[in-house]
């Protein structure tokens, strides 16, 4: 099953009204899949054009690309999706792909989208596994963390973010993680004195720096999200949480809004993942330790 199949299962949108947020060229949510009575919007941060513009250099875009971009229905701003959707809301779902990880509010972000769902209304999302990408040398984010920018109603990536994603992001072979192979620290930006010197940079100039961030693996979410939920900061309950499948590097979350009837114990019951298969980096397999040890004897006198 393909990961549109998947998001189709989990927010069955035919005769229903919701909204994808930051689809580009590859929205997960189709306008016919709308269809009998429902449907399907757009909502990114430009608009058409300016997406256009702005993704013509992009390297998984690029000049060939960039006319693939689906119209935008409803553009983000400062007021966030309530105001940009206006009288069109409620809405019966929203589906967020590779969006959460970049907000620097993730709680504040959230609560927001969830007075534009009707009540039982669902938020699905799609969140990359840091074991998998880039971000594979990152410590996962905090419920701490989380709080504090919640507190401080982050609008930008905080600098301590910036320099982490600088000085650690590295390119990853997916492949070799799973199979259990080591990973070689590559950075893609330089390293350490490159971030200091980003930082320090943007420190001055106050530019916004599009970064992760917040990082997870599925076991880190998992327990973030029922602390998050037990204080009842989110109107959620945990629908469903499916871990990374093998050899993928992307796990999927449906949070729906819960009445306000709801029990807090039943909102903040999270599913209960394995850390040694959701948490850790996967062991060597049987043939990559066979080689190993070939290897070794080998080089033994």
């Amino acid at each position: 099953m393909d990961r549109r199949q998947r998001v189709l299962n989990l927010v069955l949108p035919r005769g229903r009204t919701g909204v994808e947020i930051g689809p580009l060229a590859h929205p997960l949510i189709l306008k016919s899949d709308g269809e009998m009575g429902g449907e399907v919007l757009y909502a990114d941060h430009m608009p058409t054009d300016g997406l256009r513009h702005h993704y013509r250099q992009h390297p998984t875009l690029g000049p060939s690309g960039i006319d693939g971009i689906v119209p935008v229905d409803i553009v983000l701003g400062e007021g966030g999706l309530p105001e940009a959707l206006g009288e069109r809301g409620p809405v019966d779902y929203i589906v967020a792909s590779h969006v959460v990880e970049h907000i620097p509010d993730p709680l504040g972000w959230l609560a927001e989208a969830a007075t534009t769902l009707r009540e039982g209304g669902v938020f699905c999302l799609i969140v990359p596994d840091k074991r998998f990408t880039f971000d594979h040398f990152r410590t996962p984010t905090s419920v701490g963390a989380l709080l504090a920018a919640r507190l401080a109603g982050l609008r930008k990536p905080p600098l301590s973010i910036v320099y982490e994603h600088f000085a650690r992001a590295c390119a990853i072979d997916r492949r070799a993680v799973w199979q259990g192979r080591p990973v070689a620290m590559r950075p893609l930006t330089g390293g350490p004195a490159a971030a200091f010197e980003a930082v320090e940079r943007i420190a001055r100039d106050g530019s916004y720096t599009d970064v992760h961030c917040s990082v997870f693996t599925p076991f880190s979410f998992a327990v973030a999200l029922e602390e998050v939920l037990s204080l009842g900061l989110l109107p959620f309950e945990c629908a469903t949480l499916e871990p990374t499948r093998t050899r993928e590097d992307e796990f999927f979350v449906l949070l729906r809004k819960r009445s306000e009837m709801a029990p807090a114990a039943r909102a903040a019951t999270v599913p209960r993942l394995d850390p040694r298969r959701h948490d850790a980096l996967p062991k060597p397999q049987l043939g990559a330790r066979l080689a190993a040890a070939l290897g070794l004897r080998r080089g033994t006198p």
